[in-house]
This record gives C-alpha cells, sequence and structure tokens, in this order.
C-alpha cells in the first residue's frame, strides 16, 4: 500500500473551475514551506529562489506566504547591500504553518487527516467504521462526515468497494491508493497535499 498506483484513469481529474487560482496558491504552500525550509539551511533566500524550485509559483503567492509567515515568527527578512528582501525560516518544523494573512493561524482539518490515518490502517471498513475509529476525545466525526469523505475519496479513484452497497447493508471500501501519510484535503476540491495534485474541482463543494 506505500507505493503510488499509475492507474488513475483521466477523467478523475477535472479541469479546475475560474477562481481556483487562489484555492491553488492555498495548496502549494506545503511545498513552498518545504522549500523554504531546504534553503535556510545553508543561509537565505529570496523569493526568485524559492520560485526556481517551484516552477508553477507565482511571486505574489510566495510572497504573501512569506509576509504571514513573517507575521508568526517563523521567519526573518533583511536588506543586504541594497538587496530587498532576503529571507530565513527561523522556526522550521515538518508540517507547513497553516496561516491567515495576518499571520493568525487558520483551521486545520483536523477529522480529514484522523480519517486518513484510519484508512491506512484498516483492511476494510464502512462510513460506521471510520467515524468510530477516526474520533478522538478531542475530535468527534460523524457518520455522515465520514460517508461524505468516503464518497469523495472513492470517486477520485483512492478507495475500492469491497462491498457494494445495497438496500439495508453498508458499503464497505478499502484504501487502494495511498499516496502518503497527509490526507486529501476537502477545500472547496479535493488536493492531494502528498502529491500538489487538485484531483476533484468544483463538484467537491
Amino acid at each position: 500500500m506505500n507505493g503510488i498506483s499509475q492507474n488513475r484513469p483521466a477523467a478523475r481529474v477535472l479541469r479546475r473551475p475560474a477562481g481556483a487560482r487562489a484555492r491553488s496558491a492555498l495548496n502549494q504552500r506545503p511545498h513552498m514551506w518545504r522549500v523554504m525550509c531546504d534553503l535556510s539551511r545553508s543561509g537565505v533566500f529570496t523569493i526568485a529562489d524559492v520560485r526556481a524550485r517551484l516552477n508553477s509559483a507565482a511571486a505574489a503567492s510566495v510572497r504573501k506566504y512569506l509576509r504571514a509567515l513573517l507575521a508568526a515568527g517563523y521567519v526573518s527578512r533583511r536588506d543586504d547591500r541594497g538587496r530587498a528582501g532576503l529571507w530565513q525560516v527561523i522556526r522550521p518544523q515538518a508540517q507547513a504553518p497553516r496561516l491567515r494573512k495576518d499571520g493568525s493561524p487558520s483551521a486545520c482539518p483536523h477529522g480529514q487527516q484522523f480519517m486518513w490515518n484510519a484508512m491506512r490502517r484498516l483492511k476494510s471498513f464502512d462510513f460506521s467504521d471510520l467515524a468510530a475509529v477516526a474520533s478522538t476525545d478531542e475530535v468527534r466525526i460523524s457518520p455522515a462526515t465520514a460517508q461524505r469523505y468516503i464518497g469523495l475519496l472513492h470517486r477520485a479513484g483512492y478507495l475500492r468497494e469491497v462491498e457494494r452497497p445495497r438496500p439495508g447493508h453498508r458499503g464497505r471500501y478499502r484504501l487502494c491508493l495511498d499516496t502518503g501519510p497527509r490526507a486529501p484535503r476537502i477545500v472547496r476540491a479535493l488536493h492531494d497535499v502528498n502529491t500538489g495534485e487538485i484531483i476533484i474541482g468544483e463538484e467537491a463543494a
């Protein structure tokens, strides 16, 4: 289950809807953060340095994230001999900080991560099983939430039906596409943060 299947049907990757670019910039932040941390190990970096590692990242998107990181105290900035915008990560961590533009923390979809973790452990599950296993004392996941997440992942090719749903009997599923430890997130799309791929666009709203 550790390998990534190469057999995903092309029809599941949908065209991004209008207005998806702003969401895409947020989705790139884990990759930006990883690059920033890597560059900071050898000194300071510029926005151009980050963009050189991430060809699809717009300068404005990198700049906006750096400003949020600066406000939250994750990075420092200085000017050196007339070179504006030299940055360095001063509080490195494995997970990319999820921040609003003022540097305050934004909500984190813990429930989706807990469900993904449970799917990776379970041999098969229905939505009731998943809700029970993924819930914690702090985060309670309803069967309806688990059912919706299962439905989206199934449509996107991450889950395979073990038993088809029928009247009086819940469908059972197993994970067949494990792309890594971080859960594909539902924003207004299903986003796999392990691969950076937008799997389903507007239909996931």
